[in-house]
């Protein structure tokens, strides 16, 4: 796999929105190192990086997202909120489309009006996830719009449509990069940092399903470097990628609970023998989603969660590898014995937290 080398190649001047989060934030250090000038455009002011320019800023507001985009060459729109709810109270629904979707219309403005030359939207494998999907590739269709999928998979689908739709020949190039869930060093990673805290507090006693499904997960790097690769070919082969989505992952299916395991054992548990069936845990899942409706806790476990957990969702990467050259970086069994002493800092802060 042959990366982008100098800045010319992703983009002199890059704009990062939801720069605090996990991948927004090794995005920045990745352009950075790359030679990039990098501003970086989240609700809070970006820290750790005098180099790098903070903007404090909405994405959905035109106000913030106007000035951001003005002088530069690549926007990498990452921003979102991850809400995996399918029941969900008016308000709550509000702010994650006006976030995800409502945002997302604004960026592709303040792009075009500030004559930005490529876009890259940060999306989700979940986008064509509304049923079992094993060894499947760019051509699944998109979630529908009625039926279960949750807020995340429907606001992010909905996103990508828009971005995808934008591309022009003529001006903007866009593109879309759908991660598995993401993992790496750190404490930024939310399918890791969750997990450990569920672990600290003694809440991981059951696996829920049989155990034989699978899905994909992805290490952080991989994702950026995607990411790059998209960058440098809209303007080397704009015909080949622009408009068009790629899957990243580690390019190993694997189970989401059994992917654990070496954590789990590595901080010393045990692993359970006792497991919930799939209708059981859905039961549990959909009385959470009814509580919370009606002002109860955000859910142990949402539908979503279940049936992520229990029903195949994995998608190969040909279309990355043949259009982008891409490998991924690690494997878990290569990749996680390297971060255990990241997840044990972590998880000995939930557990002195407690």
């Amino acid at each position: 796999m042959e990366l982008p080398n100098n800045p010319n190649q992703v983009g002199p001047v890059c704009l990062v929105t939801g720069a605090n989060g996990y991948v927004g934030k090794h995005l920045v250090r990745r352009l950075l190192e790359l030679g990039c000038e990098v501003r970086a455009l989240d609700l809070a002011a970006f820290e750790g990086d005098p180099r790098v320019t903070s903007i404090a800023g909405d994405s959905p507001r035109m106000s913030d997202m106007g000035p951001a985009c003005e002088g530069v060459d690549t926007v990498f729109h990452v921003a979102a909120i991850i809400n995996t709810l399918t029941l969900a109270r008016p308000s709550v629904r509000e702010q994650v489309y006006g976030v995800n979707v409502a945002g997302t219309e604004c960026v592709i403005r303040a792009c075009k009006a500030a004559s930005v030359k490529k876009l890259i939207f940060t999306s989700s494998i979940t986008v064509a996830v509304d049923r079992p999907i094993r060894e499947g590739d760019e051509t699944a269709p998109y979630v529908g719009t009625d039926g279960l999928p949750d807020l995340c998979s429907q606001t992010k689908s909905k996103a990508e449509k828009l971005v995808l739709e934008a591309d022009d020949p003529s001006g903007l190039r866009t593109a879309a990069v759908r991660p598995g869930g993401v993992w790496g060093p750190g404490e930024g990673a939310i399918m890791v940092r969750d997990f450990l805290e569920h672990l600290a507090a003694g809440q991981f006693k059951v696996t829920i399903g049989d155990g034989t499904s699978v899905t994909d997960n992805v290490h952080v790097d991989s994702v950026v470097d995607v990411h790059f690769l998209v960058a440098q070919k809209l303007t080397d082969d704009p015909d080949l990628v622009a408009g068009e989505a790629y899957f990243v992952s580690d390019d190993e299916p694997t189970n989401p609970v059994v992917w654990y395991r070496p954590i789990v054992e590595g901080l010393g548990y045990s692993w359970p023998k006792m497991h919930i069936p799939r209708p059981g845990a859905y039961a549990f899942a959909y009385l959470g989603e009814v509580a919370h409706y009606f002002g109860g806790p955000f859910p142990t476990v949402t539908r979503r969660g279940v049936l992520s957990i229990c029903r195949d969702a994995s998608f190969g990467v040909d279309k990355a590898r043949a259009h982008l050259g891409y490998e991924p970086r690690t494997s878990a069994a290569e990749g996680i014995p390297k971060l255990m002493d990241d997840f044990r800092a972590t998880h000995d802060r939930f557990k002195a937290a407690q």
